[in-house]
């Protein structure tokens, strides 16, 4: 059994689960289903990111302790990615004391090796990125994310020596041996390393006291996204020196954001070199969310809030249409106009309304002989071919895409046959025609499987197939025609149109 590793970057937990995040974890999730679909061993890491400078304010502006604000708002993660159905193997915080462990191991490793050293750090600050920029970085002396002023910083900590890794992590890009995609990403971090130079990251901070110590300097607590970035170690029980790695290393892909794409792309791999352990196979940024041609921000009040999404569609309708929306990887532009023109059109009048037209005829026969159909069965194969590649490679809306072409065909179908005419004069033809098309809803359900893991349930159910279809695996689930339909149950709208 092969196993796959999958990985989100931590959520900031100072607030709620934003359509970002979302947008970044419903792709993982929809990733780990379909390799477990395929019989893979997959592990799949999420989590909450609890330490730094704006976690204690905004605590001591709600008269709470940090911790206090951490459980509070990690709970609402947990019940956030629960709304969403997220199958996550782990989710990590890094206040739990294991985590808390693998970086002050991983620390007193760096620092024993001579990478780490002692100075004070000069620059531009942002406090709500809790990360510094260089004056080329920021927009009229303002942070890129945030439109606020950076912050001159001048305080004594700890350097690592980013600098000794720009040769080394250029060559392993240029020759491929760790992966970068989309392309565009790949050429942004090969223009920033052939362009710039690397300078020594501050990895310390000598006046944020809400983090984890420096284990050979109390006076010091370790930069929060340092921090953060360990998550990866230690959900997996990792520890420096230990003879044998967790099985899960190194992960299959990390999935991220664009917005933290240096963090991993250039701290995170010299971190990792420097500790003398594989990278990730894979690094996979996608892009932002602009609304109706707009940033999406609190100023401008257009920020959309998936949970109110899910309310008013459903959560597992909001996992489609997030993914489908534009192709992963790109930016793209979102509305609330267009969430509901996409749920009407494709999973309304779409794939809902194929599963109730099916439903409805076969109540008219209880017995669907097996039968054999060229036509069919080749629409299948190829859909099943375009859809396994297009996951395989990401492309999320192109899977989908694949899924809409058969329900069109399927309804080709249903209109040339006019199978309400054929139960009137013959039965035969009528019984060859239910069954093909209860086979289509079949595979309809396997193909959505991984996007919208109830509703699969829910067609599996009203074929009479529910228990049977959970027990196969994919190899079984892709033939075609070895099902016997005896008993369908209408029951339940999948979709009622909005």
């Amino acid at each position: 059994m092969n196993k796959f590793y999958i990985t989100t970057p931590i959520y900031y937990v100072n607030a709620k689960p934003h359509l970002g995040g979302v947008y970044t974890t419903l792709a993982a999730d929809v990733l780990a289903r379909w390799h477990r679909m395929k019989g893979e061993k997959v592990f799949f890491l999420i989590g909450t990111d609890e330490h730094g400078e704006k976690i204690a304010k905004k605590a001591e502006e709600q008269k709470m302790t940090p911790q206090q604000l951490c459980d509070q708002n990690a709970a609402r993660y947990e019940q956030a990615w629960d709304t969403f159905s997220i199958s996550y193997d782990r989710f990590i915080r890094t206040t739990d004391p294991e985590h808390e462990k693998t970086v002050t191991d991983v620390m007193k490793d760096i620092y024993n090796k001579k990478l780490i050293y002692k100075g004070t750090y000069h620059g531009l600050y942002c406090v709500d990125c809790e990360r510094y920029y260089t004056a080329k970085e920021l927009v009229d002396g303002c942070c890129p994310l945030h439109q606020k002023k950076a912050v001159v910083l001048s305080e004594k900590c700890y350097f690592f020596k980013l600098s000794a890794f720009q040769r080394p992590l250029l060559k392993m890009i240029l020759k491929n041996e760790w992966i970068i995609e989309p392309e565009e990403r790949r050429n942004e971090v090969l223009g920033f390393l052939k362009n710039e130079k690397l300078e020594d990251l501050a990895i310390s901070r000598e006046k944020v006291k809400w983090g984890i110590p420096v284990p050979w300097d109390n006076s010091q607590t370790i930069y929060v996204w340092i921090d953060a970035l360990l998550n990866y170690l230690s959900g997996i029980n990792w520890h420096p020196n230990e003879e044998k790695r967790p099985e899960q290393w190194p992960p299959d892909i990390q999935l991220i954001g664009k917005d933290i794409l240096k963090f991993h792309t250039i701290i995170w791999p010299a971190m990792l070199l420097s500790l003398g352990i594989p990278l990730p196979k894979k690094i996979y940024a996608h892009g932002f969310f602009t609304v109706e041609g707009q940033k999406m921000s609190k100023s401008l009040g257009n920020i959309i809030d998936p949970e109110e999404l899910a309310v008013t569609f459903g959560a597992e309708a909001l996992r489609w249409m997030i993914l489908s929306l534009f192709p992963f990887g790109q930016d793209g532009d979102i509305s609330q106009t267009k969430f509901y023109d996409k749920y009407n059109a494709e999973l309304s009048n779409g794939l809902g309304n194929f599963h109730r037209r099916v439903l409805t005829l076969a109540a008219k026969k209880d017995i669907y002989p097996l039968h054999e159909a060229d036509d069919f069965k080749r629409k299948i194969k190829s859909v099943w071919e375009k859809y396994e590649t297009s996951l395989d490679h990401l492309k999320f809306e192109s899977a989908l895409t694949s899924i809409n072409d058969l329900i069109g065909f399927c309804d080709k179908y249903i209109n040339q046959k006019e199978p309400w005419k054929l139960f009137k004069k013959d039965i035969a033809e009528y019984q060859k025609v239910l069954y093909n098309l209860l086979e289509g809803l079949r595979h309809l359900g396997w193909l959505i499987q991984p996007f919208m893991p109830e509703k699969s349930n829910q067609i599996f159910a009203s074929l009479g197939l529910d228990n049977l279809e959970k027990e196969k695996p994919l190899t079984k689930g892709k033939q075609w025609g070895q099902t016997e339909f005896k008993k369908t149950i209408i029951g339940e709208i999948l979709f009622p149109r909005l």
